[in-house]
């Protein structure tokens, strides 16, 4: 046992070394992704709170669900490169209960957030059926990881990302036997179809710019700022005298 308790320190001090290169090189293709998404979420935001602002109703509906996705994207890409940094197992399973609980949440809000309000948007802004049917290709890939992963990522969920479970027993099994690889693995599955869903958003961002829409747009807003009156109600025939 003395041996082995030596041993593990060296060994442990190797796999760091010999993971240094790969760090190096995604530090080196990731420099400017957070600067990039940091400058995206800002100019959504505002963009946002300017439709919001102006009442351009169906240009805040497609904004806010870009934020979120901004949003996601942000917080998995942090999460993806702190496990991937990670040199204890205690810290990389951490970090994977932290990304258990954002992709289990997520995969359910993304489709409610692109749901019924977000499409009628779409068609209000005069989006026809290939606009639909891209986002519907987008959506179902969620929807699948949804159904094939739900259950495994609740669970970490309840039982030691967000603690709900009050039996400790049972939060230190789950511990024991997560798989923080596992949890990367799910979350670089759930990358492709986020990424598939920023491109389509992407697109849409181009659209909104597009003057005509814009000019329509601003047409509805004045017609809901200012609905047409309504004339007193008519009155009725005075009945005859008898």
């Amino acid at each position: 046992m003395p041996l082995i308790s030596n041993v593990r320190p060296l060994v442990n001090l190797l796999l760091r070394l010999l993971l240094v290169p790969g760090r190096f090189r995604h530090r080196w293709t990731n420099r400017n992704r957070f600067a990039v998404t940091t400058g995206l979420i800002t100019t959504l935001k505002k963009q946002c709170e300017d439709a919001h602002e102006h009442g351009f109703k169906n240009h805040a509906v497609a904004y806010n669900a870009a934020l979120f996705m901004a949003l996601v994207e942000q917080d998995l890409s942090a999460y993806s490169s702190a496990l991937y940094f990670a040199n204890t197992k205690w810290h990389q399973q951490f970090v994977a209960r932290g990304m258990a609980v954002l992709l289990y949440e997520t995969s359910k809000d993304i489709p409610e957030i692109l749901g019924k309000e977000y499409r009628q948007a779409l068609r209000d802004l005069g989006l026809d059926d290939p606009w639909l049917q891209a986002l519907n290709k987008s959506v179902t890939g969620f929807n699948t990881f949804k159904l094939e992963h739900a259950a495994f990522l609740n669970t970490v969920r309840t039982y030691v990302g967000a603690h709900k479970e009050k039996n400790a027993l049972a939060q230190l099994a789950v511990l024991e036997a997560l798989d923080h690889m596992e949890i990367y693995r799910l979350g670089a599955k759930f990358s492709v179809s986020l990424n598939s869903l920023v491109e389509f958003q992407m697109a849409l961002l181009t659209y909104l710019k597009n003057p005509a829409v814009m000019l329509k747009e601003a047409a509805k807003a004045v017609d809901r700022a200012n609905p047409p009156l309504q004339g007193p109600p008519a009155r009725r025939p005075a009945a005859p005298l008898s």
